[in-house]
Parts: structure tokens; sequence; C-alpha cells
């Protein structure tokens, strides 16, 4: 909110009143004294000092300027995915505006927050679901400080709630073999992709022909479909091309020729688009129950494609460019735990190095392969083991080793 500058011999601060209007002083050649007065200049703007009278303003009126100025305006723009804007708009009108919208601005505080967030608990509402409704809280007081109506935003420093993550619900090759054979075109087909790409499922329901290299052996994504609605991608990195595997690509070569009805890779026999909550909820538990499987998300199929790169000992820059992570960052936050033996044997190579010799028989052995598959209850690490495969550009083809599909 403020900066110092040096110009010639003396030092210049800049800083925003709480109107808004930015302000210079020239304090003179000492630094020192020059972070002082910009530190009174914070602490006057903070406190309301040089406040400058405002219209009573309340939280509903503010939901509906952020709703017409911010919300309508990112969308139309294209910086708000649909998907986006339907749940800011949810948690708004379920959640905020409910507890908040009567008071005034200067009424809400952190205790008033903390309020709520008890409130939030008492409907049953899970830590990520709250965690996603104190996003868009802060994120508009944050623009009604932008736009003059406060001096700081009063919601800054609330804390989400911790809640335990989602064990990942990693499908076994023999799993994966079940599922498949379970199933009759075009699901067979669709599942086959999921698990060989790693697709998300807007992804997969958003693919076309056009986006099909077979030339090149690749898959393009480009789109996602959300409610029958083409949009843009979750993030610039998830615009990728996915290696396709051999047992994919014969698959999708027969599947064109049979089952093609529109641009849509996957549509319903009228070509329109799939159903994304009905096949969530409805047509994808019903093919784990024809295979006899547990009861397990459409995204832990992503998950399940991961842990088969891990096993054959994919390079983690390769697994996050095919899964459209923002960052590798996030792919090793996300699957580091399905790597402790590729870990174990990085360090085992400290060895080899320092004293020239390989590491102990019985601890390589162990690092022969990555366990994947579901993980118990309490560990974190999965339950079935796949034989390490070869790196490099074959990584498309060795995804299939041994599934036998």
């Amino acid at each position: 909110m403020g900066a110092i500058r040096k110009r010639g011999r003396n030092y210049i601060i800049t800083y925003y009143e709480s109107s808004g209007r930015r302000r210079w002083e020239t304090v003179g050649p000492n630094l020192h004294e020059a972070r002082q007065v910009l530190a009174e200049r914070m602490w006057e703007r903070r406190t309301g000092k040089t406040r400058v009278p405002r219209d009573k303003m309340t939280v509903a009126e503010l939901v509906k300027a952020w709703k017409a100025n911010y919300l309508t305006v990112q969308h139309q723009l294209g910086r708000l995915k649909p998907s986006t804007l339907r749940s800011y708009q949810s948690n708004l009108d379920g959640h905020i505006e409910p507890f908040f919208g009567p008071m005034q601005l200067a009424e809400v505080a952190l205790p008033s927050a903390q309020e709520f967030i008890k409130t939030l608990l008492g409907k049953g509402l899970s830590p990520k679901t709250i965690g996603n409704v104190i996003v868009v809280l802060k994120e508009m007081f944050k623009h009604a400080v932008r736009w003059g109506y406060l001096d700081a935003n009063p919601v800054q420093y609330v804390e989400r709630p911790r809640g335990e993550d989602k064990e990942m619900d990693v499908l076994t090759p023999e799993e994966i073999r079940r599922l498949l054979d379970a199933q009759e075109e075009p699901l067979r087909t669709l599942l086959l992709m999921a698990i060989l790409t790693g697709m998300r499922q807007g992804e997969l329901f958003g693919l076309q022909w056009d986006d099909i290299d077979f030339a090149k052996h690749q898959i393009h994504v480009r789109r996602s479909l959300w409610h029958g609605t083409l949009g843009t991608l979750k993030s610039r990195r998830s615009r990728r091309a996915i290696n396709m595997s051999p047992t994919l690509e014969e698959s999708l070569r027969a599947f064109k020729t049979t089952h093609r009805r529109s641009d849509f890779v996957f549509c319903s026999e009228r070509g329109t688009p799939l159903d994304a909550d009905n096949f969530r909820h409805r047509e994808f538990p019903q093919a784990l129950k024809r295979a006899g499987l547990r009861r397990v998300r459409f995204h832990d199929l992503r998950h399940t494609y991961t842990s088969l790169l891990i096993a054959q000992n994919a390079h983690p820059k390769y697994i996050q460019a095919q899964l459209g992570h923002a960052s590798i960052q996030t792919t090793l936050d996300r699957y580091g735990h399905l790597m402790p033996e590729v870990h174990q044997a990085e360090a085992q190579k400290l060895d080899y190095v320092v004293f020239g010799q390989p590491a102990a028989s019985q601890a390589a052995r162990k690092l022969q392969a990555v366990r994947v598959g579901r993980p118990p209850r309490g560990s974190k690490t999965g339950a079935a083991s796949i034989p390490a495969g070869r790196r490099g550009s074959k990584m498309g083809a060795e995804i299939t080793k041994g599934l036998a599909i």
C-alpha cells in the first residue's frame, strides 16, 4: 500500500489515502526517517484517522455490487469459468448473505467471521467446503477495500478450518481389467481413456475427434464441457498433449468406426453432449457394481493413471505435463506419498557415488517396484505392486504393459 523511492538526495514516500487517492511526500535524505513517516501514514490509514465520510453500506448491498461489477464482468471477459461463477454465487446466496447481509460493512470484524465459521460447521459442512466459502468472503471484502468502501479487509486473517484430505482410492491392474471387461461400448472406451490418460471428466466429455492425432499418437486437450457448454480449461497448463498407449489408440480407431455420432468423441445416441451429473452419480457407480468393485470416485481414475506412471518410474515433470498441473509442486504435493521407494532409491545412489559400491542387495530388491493401489486405512502407500517400466518416449506404450487389456 506504500513505497519509498529515492530522487536525487531525498527520499519520497508514496501511499494511498483511504479514499483511494494517491499521495507523495518528500521526507529528506534520511532513509530511517522516511520509513518512520510511511509507517505513520499507514497507521493513520488503518486506524481511520484520515478516513473520509462514507455512506453506510450493508453487506447485502456489497454482495449485489460485487456480483454486478466484478463477477459478471469477469465472466463476460472469459476470466471466470461458468463453474467458478456458479460456485461463487452459490456461496454468496446460500451462506454469506444470509449471515452477514443485514450488517453494516463497518460492523464486520474477525469475531463475527469466527461466528460465521461456527455456523457453517453447525450446518455439517466439510472443512473443504467451508474453506471455499471463506475464499469467496475474503475476495469480496478485498474488492470492498479496493473500491474505497473500507480502509482494511476485516476478514483478511480469518483462518480456514483444516480437515483430513480424502484418501486416493487407486485401482490395481487386476481391478482395471475387471472394470473394463464388465462394460460394453461406448462406456468401455470412455473408461479406458480415463484410466490411460488421466483426463478430467469435463475434458473427456469435451473431447472432439479433431483433438486426436493418430499420426503422432497424441490426444490434445483443448477445452472442457460443463453442463452442456464448452468452456476454457482449469488453467493454462491444462492445455496439453497426452501420449496414447497402443492399446488405447487401437480401441479409439475401432470406436471411431463403429460409434462416431458427432464431433464429440463421447456423446449420447443422438450425438448430444453427455450429462456429467447423470454419469457421475448413476452410470459410473453402476459400472463399478457390474464389475464387483468397491465404490470409488470417477476422479480416482485420474489418480490410478498417475500411480501407473509412478510405478514405471516416470519422471515427475513428465507426470506434471501429462496431468496438466500448473506447477511441479502440485504434482509432488499430491502424489509424493506414492513415491517412497523412489525416494529411497535416490538415497541408495549416495552409497554408490561416495563409496563406489551398490546398496545392499535386500534394499535394492525392494526398489524394483513402486507400490500402488488402494491405500490401507491409516497408511499412505498402496496395496499392489507393478514392475517398474522403461523411461523416455515409450512411456505411453509402457503404461499398458502388464494390464493385458
